[in-house]
């Protein structure tokens, strides 16, 4: 409301011009569109004073208020003070640093820092030989947020996902590029998602050995369970004797032998394999040939290194629970045969089923017993082909013979008890049982027996 206020005099001076009287910031009257009004207490240098705009006192205003440890008068972080006017500790981004090769230096592990629209920010970092890499960020996640991983000659082997928080998280469980990695200066560079600003983050950075992550390693990567993929492992099959001391340093054959068991599923994967066999073709659509190479294949307990046919007995440890005879034993053309035996411990006397997939027929006989025969030609599936058997309390030996008429080649085998797989039973490859192998090298040419073909 505009008040006019006519003032006139009884003598002969001009009249005044008119006044006008606005309601305005300042007037110690907080009006409707006011947060407050102290009158000539209004500051904007005074720490929890009244703004000269009317305005509460608030962070971003560029004074440091009671309830505030900074206030650099803006709401970007990586400057010291952060978009809520906290103090930032630790190192801040420094520009530029806007690609793989010119990042800034992380001493410490973790930065705090902030991107402009379409700003990419890039920081380096030593990994050690055979270390594991993991980075997060923290602090808001209020825009998406995309990490990349560069090796030290700039390649990009992996990038992050966000956490339940809208947070980038590179987690080398997700990201095998980030395991195992070669010793140097990585880079991690941090962009937005759509190219947008993000205020302020934290960025953590962290490396160290595989067994620190929980890693997912096969049994092809990691042979003896020990968290370390086998190239960067010291003791590759865990025997207890390094590499360079070990005669035979993929397979167990040291002091601290493991012992071999079936798998979570039951499934046999630890085998003395013959073969390939040529020169016999199978008389019943793919059953194995009758002649028995073994000399009599129902008692026969073959030993590792045997020769039989100018082939020797060998080890065989299988990644996966079908084994495959494709890739290992597929050096002449079909048709083709493999004898593969075991040893099986059982507690006790037991009635059980064994399950058989072979590719394509096969025989099976269990300690000397002919238990199950498969003439047909076909793919594995577990457990296609099932025999009802008993295991003896001890060692008993499965012996296989597998025919292959071209193509797949390869079984799966288990006992099973009522349907449910037998998971408690120990392996061996010999008829006492146990893994004792040692450190035996019978022709002295430096190649452990048990993993020597010659």
């Amino acid at each position: 409301m505009i008040l006019l206020l006519m003032l006139t005099g009884c003598d002969d001076d001009p009249v005044a011009p008119p006044t006008e009287v606005l309601a305005a910031c300042g007037n110690g009257v907080v009006e409707a569109d006011e947060a407050c009004d102290d009158g000539d207490a209004n500051s904007d240098i005074d720490p929890d004073a009244c703004r000269t705009t009317c305005r509460l006192p608030a962070c971003a205003d560029g004074v440091t208020d009671g309830d505030e440890a900074c206030d650099d008068g803006n709401t970007w972080g990586g400057d010291g003070c952060g978009p809520t006017c906290g103090v930032e500790d630790g190192p801040l981004e420094s520009e530029p640093n806007d690609t793989w090769d010119a990042g800034q230096s992380m001493t410490d592990g973790a930065v705090t820092g902030a991107l402009t629209a379409g700003d990419v920010d890039c920081y380096t970092f030593t990994v050690d030989e055979c270390n594991t890499i993991a980075a997060e960020q923290t602090g808001g996640c209020t825009a998406d947020m995309v990490l990349a991983l560069h090796t030290p000659s700039g390649g990009q082997v992996a990038a992050s996902a966000l956490d339940a928080a809208g947070c980038a998280v590179l987690d080398p469980v997700e990201e095998p590029g980030a395991r195992f990695a070669t010793g140097g200066q990585w880079a991690v560079c941090a962009t937005s998602l759509l190219g947008g600003e993000i205020s302020a983050y934290t960025l953590a950075v962290r490396s160290g050995p595989g067994d620190a992550f929980d890693l997912p390693l096969s049994e092809s990567e990691d042979f003896d369970n020990d968290g370390f993929i086998d190239d960067c492992d010291g003791d590759r099959d865990g025997d207890g004797l390094a590499n360079d001391d070990d005669n035979c340093p993929d397979v167990p054959n040291g002091p601290d032998n493991i012992t071999p068991t079936v798998d979570d599923s039951g499934f046999i994967r630890h085998w003395l394999v013959l073969g390939p066999l040529t020169g016999e073709s199978s008389t019943q659509d793919c059953l194995p040939g009758e002649t028995e190479r073994l000399g009599d294949d129902a008692a026969a307990e073959p030993a590792l290194g045997e020769v039989v046919e100018d082939v020797a007995w060998e080890l065989l440890i299988s990644d996966d629970a079908r084994i495959d005879f494709e890739s290992g034993y597929a050096t002449v053309d079909a048709p083709r045969e493999v004898y593969a035996v075991t040893w099986v411990y059982s507690d006790s006397e037991q009635s059980t089923t064994l399950g058989l997939g072979p590719d394509d027929g096969a025989r099976a006989w269990l300690n000397g017993e002919l238990v199950l025969e498969v003439s047909g030609c076909q793919g594995t599936v577990a457990d296609q082909f099932t025999a009802e058997v008993t295991l003896s309390a001890g060692w008993n030996r499965l012996m296989l013979k597998v025919y292959d008429q071209g193509g797949g080649w390869g079984t799966y085998a288990r006992f099973l008890s009522d349907s449910d797989p037998l998971t408690d039973l120990q392996v061996a490859l010999s008829p006492e049982g146990g893994w004792d192998f040692d450190q035996k090298d019978s022709d002295g040419d430096g190649v452990g027996d048990v993993c020597d073909e010659d």
